[in-house]
């Protein structure tokens, strides 16, 4: 009796395949032509901008961390432009919890990528996650070990679980990889401040100014420097940043 039903049973293997593949296919379609819309309607911001946002941790959105493993248009796969988009656009609207659950998915296929790696740090550092964040940039340096930008946010990340010492050594050895960097120097002043180290604190805050100027205004009022806001040298660094900015104001009207 069972032999009987082979025939009918040979006749709709081709069509269930045939169903499935389309299914497949429309969830394909249908995930990109989401990808796009938000690509479209949210776009990255300069990289300056994203670098000033003072959070010991700044987002690394762009930069010129190669492109790895990354698939063609073609592909089912989450590609890493898109992913990317995607995750900013999430970011933007503060939805940290799903800018993550593509950026893990996107990691299942990618999992060497340097701006995927660097990029879900930074989400998980945004939603408190401290730890997930320190494993996911220690993976992020041991893959690109020339990437100043990750011991600045490993020590971040460090600094928020109070692990100091490591976070102030993690740091400046992003900062003797690159003494230009402002973010460094003001994110170590704020890890000293947090550690209490309070001469050293103001040492590095001066050592921001002088690069950023001006800047530094909006980024002074951090609450990691608030162990040395009342210090007469922090004050005198902002009066004269606010001189310059009032002759800059001046000389624009």
């Amino acid at each position: 009796m069972l032999k009987k039903t082979d025939p009918l049973t040979k006749q709709l293997a081709p069509l269930i395949i045939f169903l499935a593949v389309i299914i497949l296919c429309t969830l394909v379609i249908s995930n990109r032509h989401t990808v796009r819309k938000q690509t479209q309607s949210n776009s990255l911001l300069p990289m300056e901008e994203q670098q000033l946002r003072m959070e010991l941790s700044p987002f690394q959105y762009g930069g010129t961390m190669p492109m790895q493993d990354d698939y063609t248009e073609r592909s089912p796969y989450p590609r890493v432009d898109s992913t990317l988009q995607q995750a900013t656009g999430f970011c933007d609207n503060g939805e940290y919890a799903r800018a993550e659950d593509v950026l893990r998915t996107a990691l299942v296929f990618h999992p060497t990528n340097l701006k995927l790696l660097s990029m879900l740090g930074t989400v998980l550092y945004m939603q408190g996650k401290y730890q997930d964040a320190e494993m996911v940039f220690r993976r992020q340096a041991f893959l690109g070990p020339d990437d100043t930008s990750v011991y600045n946010n490993l020590g971040a990340a460090l600094a928020k679980q109070r692990k100091f010492r490591e976070a102030i050594s993690t740091a400046e050895k992003g900062l003797r990889m690159e003494p230009a960097s402002s973010i460094a120097a003001l994110n170590l002043s704020g890890i000293h401040s947090m550690a209490g180290n309070t001469d050293k604190a103001i040492e590095y805050f001066k050592k921001a100014y002088d690069m950023l100027g001006e800047r530094i205004l909006p980024l002074s009022g951090d609450p990691n420097f608030d162990n040395i806001r009342n210090r007469e040298d922090f004050r005198k660094i902002i009066d004269q940043a606010r001189e310059k900015s009032n002759q800059k104001s001046g000389g624009n009207e």
